[in-house]
């Protein structure tokens, strides 16, 4: 059978998981329907005119939680796949998922009792949250170009720190089992984190952008807008509350990346875009200031500044990964180095023999001009030269080999290797070879490796093995007896001419054993107006509303009911 990942790169596969739809539980499947119910009745009057479209040409039914496979075979239809994951990817991988046109969808389900919101990523807001809105062309090509601005951006240690604190605490708060001491320590720990961020990347900057557009943006007239964010599509409380309650409307422009967020919160404000070609216009001019398109010292200094793995690409195309250290420059850089390990590309292909592996102590070259660039292509083999670099570098070795490519030579190794600065030596030739990368300029300075394939084992990104999934769902006798309610349930829905004495049997039975079960009521009460039970379904919705004292649950429940 062929592999229907085949086309997905190497290095996201590992990510890829199965979603076995057997490990919903009719609980799981019950919590997806009221959400979507809820959901195609509020959206269809308050979010853009994509979405209910979007939802039939992405796969997703109200009645049963999709298939990532089938929603996969409806989005290649528009330029994008849809892959099954588990939890919070690491943001580098999340983001090189999504500059391939690749909707990451975590295949878990929020809780019952997290039915309006969870800050783990779930099935809800990945797939009933973010993929309808995608079938629009401009919106669609706004989510392509920040994916390739976000693969690219600058990210620092600082960032990464925070990432998993976030996961961390994200993770306890959707699992039954944590401790209120657990989540206390949590967010004890983010807040450390957050506190100890001492400047703002490229990367943040653009997850703020993301934040107020992608995951909680609105669209249209400033009094009246629609909402398109996968947060809010995914809350059904909080997607209310930014149409109908105080929340204060922004006009979008690029000023919004000044807006710090917090995602256990709800929002105390909202970005309001024009239209999505607007979107597409913040994002350029953010991009017009990125270091991969810039390149040049700032670029650098920036990125030597976030100690994280970023690529330098010289103007010859030859490409250098790794951590950056330091610089030699006055008005322009004259001499760089990386610490290990360092990988050698050109057009994010990994050199031969120019792995992290052999450069797992660093890397380091003057910038070449072109004059000496052109003298060492006429150069053979075995010769000794030497040579003054931009800024009084001085250089002396013996040419072992050429790595030329398409007639342009990228890279020089030389033994016997001498280069100082003045009275500092910059490398040594008992140090081994040396590789000089030929190129005079910076072209582009971007965040992460530029052949990841090769490179993602050596850097500090958690592997599939290692990421676990959102929850652990509770298989107390508690928890299987009221699944059991469920399935009997679902064989009243499923069945033809149920008589009223079996709705009210199994209500009755509900009422004494699990009267606090409230979304298993609104199944029953399903199924009640299936076979217009009206007397019947008037005693349910009672029942409902005497069911739980949760503030917030009866606020829904009674939104979910006026519905009816």
């Amino acid at each position: 059978m062929k592999d229907r990942y085949s086309n997905v790169p190497t290095h996201l596969k590992p990510y890829i998981v199965k979603q076995d739809h057997k490990n919903y539980s009719l609980m799981d499947h019950a919590c997806w329907r009221f959400i979507m119910k809820m959901s195609r009745d509020f959206f269809k009057d308050y979010a853009h005119r994509a979405y209910l479209n979007g939802l039939q040409e992405t796969g997703i039914t109200t009645d049963y939680i999709p298939v990532i496979s089938e929603m996969d075979d409806k989005l290649q239809k528009i330029g994008w796949r849809a892959v099954p994951v588990r939890g919070f990817l690491p943001p580098t991988i999340f983001m090189q998922f999504q500059a391939h046109s690749i909707l990451p969808i975590a295949s878990d389900m929020r809780t019952v009792s997290h039915i309006d919101y969870t800050p783990a990523p779930d099935i809800i807001h990945e797939a009933a949250g973010h993929s309808p809105i995608i079938v629009d062309e401009k919106y669609s090509q706004f989510l392509k170009e920040y994916g390739v601005c976000a693969a690219n951006a600058l990210s620092s240690d600082e960032d990464h720190h925070v990432y998993l604190a976030i996961r961390n605490l994200s993770d306890l708060k959707e699992n039954p089992q944590a401790t209120s001491n657990q989540i206390k320590e949590a967010e004890e720990y983010l807040s450390s984190c957050i506190d100890k961020i001492t400047f703002i990347s490229e990367a943040s900057y653009l997850a703020r952008l993301n934040w107020w557009t992608v995951e909680y943006g609105l669209v249209g007239e400033i009094e009246n807008p629609k909402i398109y964010g996968a947060g809010l599509l995914s809350s059904i409380s909080e997607s209310y509350n930014a149409i109908f309650k105080n929340v204060k409307k922004i006009p979008l422009s690029i000023d919004c990346i000044n807006f710090s967020y917090d995602i256990t919160e709800q929002q105390p404000q909202l970005f309001v875009a024009k239209n999505f070609e607007h979107l597409i216009e913040v994002l350029n001019q953010f991009k017009g200031k990125m270091a991969f398109t810039n390149g040049g010292l700032k670029s650098v200094k920036e990125a030597i500044k976030c100690k994280s793995v970023s690529t330098f690409t010289l103007d010859s195309g030859i490409q250098i990964s790794g951590i950056p250290k330091s610089i030699l420059h006055d008005d322009k850089i004259i001499f760089y180095v990386f610490d290990g390990p360092v990988q050698l590309s050109y057009k994010n292909n990994q050199l031969k023999g120019h792995g992290a592996e052999y450069h797992s102590q660093g890397y380091s070259s003057p910038l070449v001009n072109e004059k000496i660039i052109h003298y060492l292509d006429t150069k053979s083999l075995d010769e000794k030269v030497n040579l003054n670099f931009d800024g009084g570098i001085k250089f002396s070795g013996k040419i072992k080999s050429k790595t030329i490519i398409n007639d342009k030579l990228l890279l020089v190794s030389f033994t016997d290797c001498l280069i100082k600065h003045n009275e500092n030596i910059l490398f040594d030739p008992s140090w081994g070879e040396f590789d000089l990368a030929c190129g005079s300029h910076i072209d582009s300075v971007s965040g992460g490796p530029a052949d990841m394939n090769n490179f993602l084992d050596f850097m500090d990104v958690e592997l599939p093995n290692k990421l676990k999934p959102n929850h652990l769902k509770e298989h107390s006798e508690k928890y299987k007896n009221i699944i059991e309610y469920y399935s009997r349930v679902e064989e009243l829905r499923n069945c033809k001419n149920v008589s009223n004495e079996e709705i009210t049997l199994l209500l009755n039975s509900i009422l004494k054993h699990y009267p606090a079960e409230w979304l298993l009521l609104f199944d029953l009460l399903d199924v009640a107006k299936l076979n217009n039970y009206e007397d019947l379904h008037s005693q349910i919705k009672s029942k409902i509303l005497l069911s739980t004292n949760n503030q917030n649950i009866t606020s829904i429940i009674k939104r979910s009911i006026s519905q009816l």
